[in-house]
């Protein structure tokens, strides 16, 4: 199975009530993790915006971290690896980014040519694809860039005699907002 974007609202002013979240589609498949902006209204649309990759001058930096969950299935089955990509077309929620939040990631959100240079300390930025750049040095001028505060191991894998492997444990990268134009 392939491996998607995991993003954590550690510690966001989305999550605490003071930044808005907001209802969004696309016209492509979007990855969980993936930042970007929000492009006005969705057409027939009230309160559904349609969600572009990566930062545009004057707009509003947000994240997707809700896939797409089916509510006829149960809360176990709607975390499942695979559901980790919003397929087109399908409404999903964004948070608003804010200078000084908090998150979490796995380096399935940081583009595959800076992955190696994830690291305690790395600015991460945002790319035209919605994933983030890690990179040794601040990139001056940016619209976002946060910083890797720390790391850590999540999930767990159980090997059974015969029967197989089940679960993954994967990094998380803290990250901190520090630039937000």
């Amino acid at each position: 199975m392939a491996k998607y974007g995991v993003f954590e609202s550690i510690n966001m002013k989305s999550t605490k009530g003071a930044e808005r979240i907001y209802d969004a589609v696309a016209t492509v498949d979007i990855e969980n993790g993936t930042f970007g902006y929000l492009d006005g209204l969705a057409t027939g649309e009230t309160v559904v915006y349609n969600f572009a990759k990566g930062t545009a001058e004057g707009k509003t930096v947000v994240v997707v971290d809700q896939p797409a969950w089916d509510y006829d299935t149960t809360y176990i089955a709607n975390q499942r690896k695979d559901k980790f990509i919003i397929p087109a077309g399908t409404k999903f929620r964004v948070r608003v980014v804010a200078k000084g939040d908090d998150f979490g990631i796995n380096d399935a959100c940081v583009t595959e040519a800076t992955k190696g240079d994830l690291a305690k300390g790395v600015y991460l930025t945002i790319d035209t694809t919605g994933k983030l750049v890690a990179s040794a040095t601040a990139t001056v001028g940016a619209i976002f860039e946060a910083t890797v505060m720390n790391l850590r191991k999540s999930g767990n894998t159980i090997v059974t005699t015969g029967a197989g492997t089940y679960g993954y444990t994967d990094t998380i990268y803290e990250c901190a907002v520090t630039t937000l134009a």
